[in-house]
């Protein structure tokens, strides 16, 4: 079983959780929604939890096994996940997730995107980059800033706050 997220990094949206059994194809996509990365959430880390709580649900939905390894990637958003598995007594191995789970992450992220609002596929997908979300967010803040991850320190220096 692999698990990896895609948005953690991104300016928009919230953070796409995929869980992918690598034998069989199966796989479960979770969301944090992009409230969890706005004040007062993002101040006390409740994506941590939301992000833990997605990848239960997909090892539920995928029926996986305690002694199912589960390659986890290494990202900072499933610091509470890793200790929730381990905790309850799966094989959690910190890895790189790359190759097709990793494809299928991004993939539902700009999904997500798109689902939000933000814009068709091929737009999201072009402007996918910090500094192409950041100068499409800013040509229409007052619209736009609504699917900004606002929680960020360093938003504030952006929107000239």
């Amino acid at each position: 079983m692999e698990v990896d997220d895609s948005g953690w990094g991104d300016l928009l949206g919230g953070v796409v959780i995929v869980l992918r059994r690598t034998e069989t194809g199966e796989r479960h996509v979770g969301l944090v929604p992009l409230e969890y990365f706005r004040h007062p959430n993002f101040k006390y880390q409740e994506y941590l939890g939301a992000a833990t709580q997605a990848v239960l649900d997909g090892l539920e939905a995928l029926k996986a096994r305690m002694d199912e390894p589960i390659h986890m990637c290494t990202g900072y958003i499933f610091t509470g996940a890793r200790e929730t598995l381990r905790e309850l007594g799966y094989d959690v191995r910190d890895v790189r997730i790359a190759g097709a789970t990793q494809e299928l992450a991004e993939a539902e992220y700009v999904k997500s995107l798109v689902e939000l609002g933000v814009g068709t596929r091929r737009k999201v997908a072009s402007m996918r980059s910090f500094n192409g979300f950041l100068a499409w967010a800013m040509e229409d803040l007052a619209a736009r800033e609504r699917y900004v991850k606002t929680g960020w320190s360093s938003w504030n220096k952006y929107r000239g706050g």
